[in-house]
């Protein structure tokens, strides 16, 4: 049978890419309150505001308003709807409509800057596990999806914005299956109400480096997810909103997410800098999310606000993140966005991440069930700063799906603490199958891989970090860092020793299995990154960019400037890499492609500045982004 048909002008989804009557289409906008109002709009209804809102956006090159529908303000009595509100909700959509803007919903919204607007009905029940409200949300998004399905410029509907705040243990107690449940239960009612729909849940940076279940690997019941991450509450140690880190953080995010369904940045944007740190921030960091392969990116948010009430009493600050402050003026950043906007819809549309010859394996976790035992698969600042070495090495890659393994010429397992009997099957099959592996370890027993696999056996182990606290490899001193305890000492049976520890034990070993070959590091590399600036500490990504080129992995475009990011994307035939100066300083840089001249010899790259390069058969031009 077949499904709905999809009415004109509304989206679908394609590879991880929207698609409008067949065409690529990326969505890029704002999320918004109006200045006076904030989150008070559909009690203070003021239709001239935003109608003046909506068109400026459109006037400045944007395509999409992501707004919140304040749960309380549409059911203010339990199972009671307000006519009046659902009206504007309307009106709102039609307003939008005749500016070209698309509109991303946010329903359920109770959770806003840091505190709760909620239904005084709810009286505490769990949003989840209570029978009574399961069927409230039910309804509830099912009544806001219906108001709005004959419009004709619905994005996407969010189930709800960062929900897992409105009771943060509760949601931290439900297991992947309860969270697919719930996503599935409103995502359903949404396509019954509207059939064109697509469905998306939005979370902070914790649905990929949190412990809670809402995280894009269980979001089948989904179209999409919306991920949102600002440097100032990462988990790992980013030093400042200008560091190299930072611009890296929410493509991080994307590159995760993309793994296993498509991934719009609803939420972008800094806090805690200057108006010219923002804007740099958020222009390295929008291409970069943009050659991740984000759907779109809607900045957090488009203008300050004059308003005193609830929540910027409590917390005043969140009045000035707007990208157009509160008397119209056009921030630096609007610049930067604007720039971006134009390029990202215009002559990049159409532009995805090609299939990358590099995977990024993180094991399962632990269930947590094991007492003492349990551990974690791979820590979440071994993922961070794997992707952090494969971008400064140059390296196409994605995150792997476990049984996909074969799908890439070279595999990371990243500083593994926890290594499962199915994971370790994955890994030997991908390596007898000819596919290279460079697995490194952050605990003694439980990730250790075997010595079929690698070649190696632990001998015992010493409390003694200077025994193995750095080694050397093709002429390059590694520095090690770990947590105190126990460090395993190896030795070689079949495996090729290629570094030592200054105790003498194996440090970088490499055995053949089957047809490939298994690199096997007796030390968390990524994980002891891990701290402030050890980044620049020493070359590490030369270490990634020696084992790519053994297992024979030619790079697209590079070049020889760690801090800048190239991503080749494909369009066709057509080539785009999205260059993308990382760093807070100029650089000056070589961009090179292998068999062919320089591209360009010292291009000079303002702090955090982009330039594309394309090319098509043997034809190559570069263009600088306007800055």
């Amino acid at each position: 049978m077949d499904g709905p048909v999809t009415p004109p002008g509304r989206l679908t989804l394609d590879g991880g890419t929207f698609r409008r009557d067949g065409s690529p289409y990326f969505a890029v906008g704002f999320n918004y309150h109006p200045s006076q109002a904030g989150c008070a709009y559909w009690r203070t209804w003021d239709p001239k505001t935003l109608d003046a809102d909506f068109r400026r956006m459109a006037e400045l090159g944007f395509n999409t308003v992501r707004f919140f529908v304040f749960w309380a303000d549409f059911e203010p009595a339990e199972g009671v709807y307000d006519a009046e509100k659902t009206h504007r909700l309307r009106e709102l959509a039609t307003l939008a409509e005749q500016h070209g803007l698309y509109c991303l919903p946010s329903l359920l919204t109770v959770w806003m800057n840091g505190q709760r607007f909620e239904p005084p009905w709810r009286r505490g029940r769990d949003l989840w596990r209570d029978e009574s409200m399961a069927e409230r949300q039910r309804a509830f998004v099912g009544h806001i999806a219906g108001a709005l399905r004959d419009a004709p410029n619905i994005l996407a509907y969010d189930l709800g914005d960062e929900v897992i705040h409105v009771d943060s243990p509760a949601s931290a107690a439900l297991s992947p299956d309860e969270v697919r449940r719930w996503w599935a239960l409103l995502a359903d009612e949404i396509r019954a109400a509207d059939p064109a729909a697509l469905v998306l849940q939005a979370n902070e940076a914790s649905a990929v480096t949190g412990g809670h279940a809402f995280r894009p690997e269980h979001s089948g019941p989904l179209d999409l997810v919306g991920l949102h991450g600002f440097p100032v509450w990462s988990p790992f140690h980013i030093e400042a909103v200008d560091s190299v880190k930072a611009s890296s953080f929410v493509p991080y995010l994307v590159r995760r997410g993309r793994a296993h369904t498509a991934v719009l940045v609803d939420e972008l944007g800094s806090y805690g800098c200057d108006e010219d740190t923002a804007a740099r921030y958020l222009r390295a960091t929008a291409y970069s999310a943009f050659a991740a392969g984000a759907a779109g990116t809607a900045v957090w948010c488009w203008q300050d606000f004059t308003t005193e009430d609830k929540p910027y009493s409590l917390r005043p600050n969140e009045r000035f993140v707007g990208l157009v402050a509160a008397d119209g003026r056009l921030k630096p950043a609007m610049d930067a966005y604007r720039e971006f906007a134009a390029r990202a819809t215009g002559e990049l549309a159409g532009f995805a991440p090609a299939p990358a010859a590099v995977g990024v394996f993180l094991p399962e976790e632990d269930p947590g069930d094991a007492a003492y035992l349990a551990v974690g698969g791979s820590g979440e600042a071994a993922g961070f700063y794997a992707h952090l070495l494969l971008q400064r090495a140059h390296l196409p890659y994605e995150f792997a799906s476990p049984d996909a393994l074969d799908r890439y010429a070279l595999v990371v397992c990243p500083s593994v603490t926890h290594l499962s009997l199915p994971d370790q099957q994955r890994l030997r099959a991908y390596v007898a199958g000819g596919g290279t592996l460079l697995y490194t370890t952050g605990d003694l027993l439980h990730a250790f891989g075997g010595e079929d696999l690698f070649g190696v056996r632990i001998r015992d182990y010493t409390l003694d970090p200077a025994a193995a606290d750095s080694f050397t490899w093709q002429g390059v001193r590694y520095p090690v860092h770990r947590t105190p305890g126990q460090i395993p000492l190896l030795e070689a049976v079949g495996a090729d020793v290629l570094a030592a520890f200054p105790c003498g034990a194996p440090a970088l070993t490499r055995h053949r299995h089957g047809r490939g070959a298994a690199y096997h590091l007796s030390a968390p590399l990524e994980e002891g990154i891990n701290a402030p600036y050890r980044l620049q500490e020493a070359p590490w990504h030369l270490l990634y960019a020696g084992l790519a080129e053994a297992a024979g992995i030619e790079r697209e475009i590079a070049a020889d400037e760690p801090a800048v990011e190239t991503t080749a994307l494909h369009r066709g035939s057509e080539r785009c890499a999205v260059v993308v100066n990382h760093a807070p300083t100029t650089v000056f840089t070589t961009l090179r492609r292998p068999g062919v001249a320089p591209l360009a010899t010292e291009v000079a790259l303002e702090p955090k500045g982009v330039r594309l390069v394309r090319w098509h058969a043997s034809r190559t031009e570069t263009e600088t982004a306007p800055t």
